[in-house]
């Protein structure tokens, strides 16, 4: 009976529509890790209708008994970007977006499963409204680390490690995701990716021109209305009593993890960067 139960629950998870689970490391060993944000910087959502917005898509999230509608445009080439660099690195995604809201999009983007892992909101650290991502959390080699986010504040603690991508609204006219491409084999090669700048400015004199072009360098997010309905990274706003296990604990892993952190009352979330 045992047996037949063990049977049962293999394959229930094996067709379960849910989000494959994280390898462990060392399925990984022989690859870099490229860590990437989510909002603006593979997609764009919105949680209310605009008429200005073309979205591609339009998903539904349960959040604590109640459902929430997200427009989505995922950024140009983003396919084939994440096709071109899981060959070389392991693909994991981190980001200050709620874990449901997370799961449904990368269901969306990545039916291929190239993405390995996520880590989510309650992975994230917030203080004094800033947001800080620990990149330590990914009991890898920090060396072997490339993050890519569309805001400065998140490298606040792994500086050597990030790459600022400008912010994706939009537009179809985008080719940063296809530029990165030659640049993630190039970076691949490198025996330490720290740091990241520096490398970045070497490839940069190979090619004889900046890596993002001119005009996405200058991308511009409008300040908008705080959405208190946002699930995103456009707003995270978030009472003590309203942090819970399930937002605490890494679940997708099947390394184990510690909390490095204790959430205190001193320590609330506040309204996020956007772009």
């Amino acid at each position: 009976m045992a047996i037949f139960k063990n049977c049962i629950e293999h394959f229930r998870g094996k067709f379960s529509k849910n989000y494959i689970p994280a390898q462990t490391p060392k399925t990984y060993s022989k690859k870099r890790v490229l860590v990437l944000d989510l909002d603006e910087t593979l997609v764009h959502c919105e949680f209310k209708e605009n008429n200005n917005f073309q979205h591609e898509s339009l998903l539904k999230v349960i959040h604590k008994e109640q459902e929430y509608k997200i427009y989505l445009r995922t950024r140009p080439h983003l396919h084939k970007f994440l096709l071109e660099a899981s060959r070389d690195y392991e693909i994991i995604i981190f980001t200050a977006g709620y874990e449901a809201y997370c799961e449904k999009l990368l269901e969306y983007i990545d039916k291929d499963r190239l993405i390995s892992d996520y880590y989510a909101r309650g992975s994230c650290q917030f203080i004094n409204g800033v947001c800080f991502k620990d990149l330590s959390l990914l009991d890898r080699s920090m060396e072997d680390i490339i993050f890519i986010d569309n805001n400065p504040n998140a490298f606040d603690r792994c500086q050597d490690n990030g790459l600022l991508i400008p912010s994706y609204l939009d537009s179809d006219d985008d080719y940063c995701l296809l530029r990165l491409i030659p640049f993630l084999k190039f970076l691949s090669k490198k025996k330490d990716l720290r740091p990241i700048i520096q490398h970045v400015h070497s490839y940069e004199k190979n090619i004889g021109e900046a890596l993002f072009a001119d005009p996405q360098k200058t991308l511009e997010i409008q300040q908008q209305a705080v959405d208190e309905d946002s699930l995103s990274e456009d707003n995270v706003v978030k009472q003590e009593n309203d942090i819970t296990d399930l937002d605490i604990k890494h679940k997708k892993t099947q390394t184990h993890f510690e909390p490095v952190f204790k959430v205190s009352n001193k320590l609330r979330s506040a309204t996020l960067f956007s772009g």
